[in-house]
């Protein structure tokens, strides 16, 4: 019998049947809760077949202790926790599920968008403790809203943003103009969006070219009055130099889903009124978590189904 291990927090919360549907496939199921530490990974995985991984951090130390792991499938499109390279060396499959949260991510980015540049997170907490105090915030109507990194996700913040009535710039080392008219964008340099957005929401991977990419010395070239949103990874944005910018008044504010370690419980950030800080929440939609669900589960079954496919033959 083939074992699996399913890590991934929110895993079959929507697809009730979905560890027994596992069973009749004649999987040994192994649920646990993730994120799962170096130690306990590698005492669940060494006998493990396949892993649906979350957002635990792999390492190569886990890879080298999984020595019947043939598949490793990435709830979710990022697999910067995962060192695909070595996996593959050592003849592990990896996938993931892209475009299975796109319009959840979407979806959340305009809502920290919104919290931060109207206060509507501080002002609701405002009335839960009997405070009747106001917050003047801006308009996100009618603004420049700019796209660092335009895949699917950045593409569906577009799509979302022309209901805004937004001017949109676009910074992506892929440049298409056919993308560009279809979406009414203009690409432009990375100073060059960081310095005329009002508002700036991050979509690049986390690799080792957008590593601390927008550090002080970019963000400083923000406008007084912008806003930055980061739903994508924690990295990609320097938190310490993102908290001396916060905290000098240079920018507006900051909305993040996502840090360099998570949970940040020692971040500076925290203590800033304008920052609003949310728990790597924004791909948790029901309709997202279910496709992750199916989508990561698939991708385990159709490895296993193609081995035996060509055994057959």
């Amino acid at each position: 019998m083939k074992k699996i291990l399913i890590t991934p927090r929110s895993y079959g919360m929507f697809n009730r049947d979905i560890l027994n549907n596992l069973e009749k496939e004649g999987f040994e199921v192994v649920r646990e809760v993730g994120p799962l530490s170096e130690e306990r990974m590698i005492s669940l995985i060494q006998d493990v077949d396949a892993l649906i991984v979350g957002t635990d951090e792999l390492t190569e130390k886990i890879i080298d202790q999984a020595q019947n792991l043939k598949v490793i499938s990435k709830y979710g499109t990022g697999i910067d926790n995962i060192p695909k390279e070595y996996a593959e060396k050592r003849g592990v499959i990896v996938t993931n599920t892209p475009s299975v949260n796109n319009e959840a991510v979407a979806d959340y980015t305009f809502g920290l968008m919104l919290s931060v540049a109207r206060n509507i997170a501080a002002s609701a907490q405002n009335v839960k403790e009997g405070k009747w105090s106001k917050h003047v915030g801006v308009e996100v109507f009618g603004k420049t809203l700019g796209i660092i990194g335009f895949g699917a996700i950045g593409r569906s913040v577009a799509e979302r943003a022309k209901g805004f009535k937004m001017n949109i710039l676009v910074y992506d080392v892929f440049q298409n103009q056919d993308i560009a008219e279809q979406y009414d964008i203009t690409y432009a340099e990375l100073e060059e969006v960081v310095s005329r957005s009002d508002f700036i929401a991050v979509h690049v991977p986390l690799i080792s070219e957008t590593r601390n990419l927008l550090d002080y010395s970019l963000m400083s070239k923000m406008k007084e009055e912008a806003i930055i949103v980061n739903t994508a990874r924690g990295g990609i944005i320097n938190e310490d130099d993102l908290y001396r910018i916060l905290k000098e008044g240079k920018i507006r504010g900051a909305g993040l889903d996502v840090f360099s370690v998570e949970p940040p419980t020692n971040s500076p950030l925290l203590e800033l009124e304008n920052a609003v800080l949310t728990p790597h929440n924004a791909a948790s939609s029901k309709e997202a978590i279910q496709r992750m669900t199916l989508d990561s589960t698939k991708n385990v079954l159709d490895y296993f189904n193609s081995v035996k496919s060509d055994v057959r033959s």
